[in-house]
């Protein structure tokens, strides 16, 4: 086992639902965690052990240059959650420029750090592919020409070409996480709770999704393997349909699920954000996680399911 001992990590985007667990996750590992954030009271609150903190407008600095210099590892998380509001011109704005700007800052500094560090982990998204409710995408499938997918493509390119080429750089294309604590789950477990659960649209829409304690395993894994490099699909290799996801969560918590949400109901409520994150089908494989030897703990929904609820 690889130790742990004086490994200096700087990571972004520690307050978001994947950062919280992958930091706490690091700690308890035994690693050293340097936290940027612009929200440093959400870091006194969340984390129950002392973290080292510095707030951190996602802009370059000098001081990021040093902090860079220290680390082994530095994990760019940072960006706007993407379904937190409607996708309106002000919000796609900000959710571009909120993903772009850090992962430039933490490429420059990395490109002025005289010692750097050994590995770049650059979030993304499965956005990046096309939707489908057919095709099956794996890494070296092609980008799609959705906002969503734009974007993806746009944020990994500032790594692509801004972060020397002598650091090993890891691009983490994530699918729907499932935790207790936040994302998607907690949506759907709500109205059902509610006796109001269903689906969008048909349901039929296939749904790539990751258990949140696999999402921060893999990053690890990623993060110590030395000859892991370029993008990785994050999610597990049993994927699920919207309809099936919510039918499987009620039945785990004893309620019924029948109720059908209209796309057109759903593209006029939510806009765009509708037709991408609830109505669009994308079927990815993790193909280089699982050739690189990563071992899920939950890989079907049922043991998801059953862990969270």
């Amino acid at each position: 086992m690889k130790t742990t001992k004086n490994k200096h990590i700087l990571i972004s985007g520690a307050t978001g639902l994947i950062g919280k667990a992958l930091t706490k996750s690091l700690i308890n590992e035994g690693y050293n965690v340097m936290v940027l954030t612009r929200f440093p009271k959400v870091v006194d609150n969340e984390f129950p052990e002392k973290v080292n903190y510095i707030e951190w407008n996602g802009i370059f600095t000098t001081w990021l240059v040093r902090e860079v210099e220290k680390s082994f590892a530095v994990i760019n998380l940072a960006g706007e959650g993407i379904a937190d509001k409607r996708w309106g011109r002000k919000r796609r704005l900000t959710l571009i420029k909120s993903r772009l700007s850090s992962a430039r800052a933490l490429a420059k500094a990395c490109h002025y750090a005289k010692k750097k560090p050994e590995v770049f982990i650059q979030a993304s998204a499965i956005g990046y592919y096309p939707f489908s409710s057919s095709e099956v995408f794996n890494e070296d499938s092609p980008a799609g020409d959705s906002f969503l997918s734009n974007l993806a493509v746009d944020w990994e390119a500032v790594a692509k070409n801004d972060v020397p080429k002598e650091i090993r750089l890891v691009i983490i294309r994530t699918g729907i996480v499932l935790s207790k604590h936040g994302g998607f789950l907690p949506k759907l477990v709500r109205p059902i709770k509610l006796l109001a659960g269903g689906w969008f649209g048909n349901g039929q829409q296939v749904m790539s999704w990751i258990h949140i304690q696999d999402e921060v395993n893999a990053i690890m894994f990623l993060m110590e393997n030395s000859k892991a490099k370029g993008p990785f699909n994050l999610i597990a290799p049993n994927p699920i349909s919207q309809k099936e996801l919510v039918r499987k969560i009620a039945i785990r918590l004893k309620r019924p699920a029948w109720i059908s949400i209209p796309s057109f109901i759903t593209k006029a409520i939510y806009g765009q954000m509708g037709k991408e994150l609830m109505l669009a089908s994308q079927n990815v494989e993790p193909k280089k996680l699982i050739d690189n030897g990563f071992s899920f703990s939950f890989p079907t929904i049922d043991s998801a399911i059953e862990n969270l609820l």
